[in-house]
Formats: structure tokens, sequence, C-alpha cells
């Protein structure tokens, strides 16, 4: 039914549906095919790459600080972290 006023408006141009064209993938027009950035391979660990965990270096010490103690030989807890630290490196080179 036409409008009150007597004017008659053209129909307007048809809407254009998106469709896929026949044979044709999302893969093949390069949608969704982003590739995350690589990450480098892990290389094998270095002296400055392997380092204790202070979990680690304290069970260490503890037990050197036993050790210490029970031999009766010098020296404090600050040297009992030190060289339990530096055994755990050297071991973890190996």
């Amino acid at each position: 039914m036409p409008p009150s006023n007597g004017k008659t408006h053209p129909p307007g141009p048809k809407k254009k549906t998106r469709a896929p064209a026949a044979g044709i993938s999302k893969a093949k027009k390069g949608v969704g095919t982003r590739k995350s950035p690589r990450k480098p391979p892990a290389s094998p660990p270095t002296a400055a790459a392997v380092e204790p965990t202070d979990e680690q270096i304290r069970l260490r010490a503890y037990f050197l600080a036993e050790r210490r103690h029970k031999l009766s030989l010098p020296g404090d807890s600050n040297h009992d972290w030190i060289e339990a630290r530096r055994q755990l490196i050297e071991e973890a080179q190996r």
C-alpha cells in the first residue's frame, strides 16, 4: 500500500549475500591460517642458565652444616649456603 501522502518510493537495490564461492574453502582463501610465531629451540643449559632453587640450596646447606657440626669443622651458615649452591651448579653441569 502506498504512503498516505501520495508519493511512491522506488524499491531499493537488493542486498547481496556474501556466500563463499563454490569449491573454495576458507583455508584456500587464507582465512584462519595465520601461524603463531615459533619459539626458538631450547638450547642446552649453560653455566649461567643452571641456577638451583632456594629450596634446593637450603636443603643442601642444611646437610653441609650438619656434617660440619658433627666433624667440628670451622665455618658458618653463609659458607654452607655458598658451598651448597656451588655444588648444585657443578652437579647440574655434568
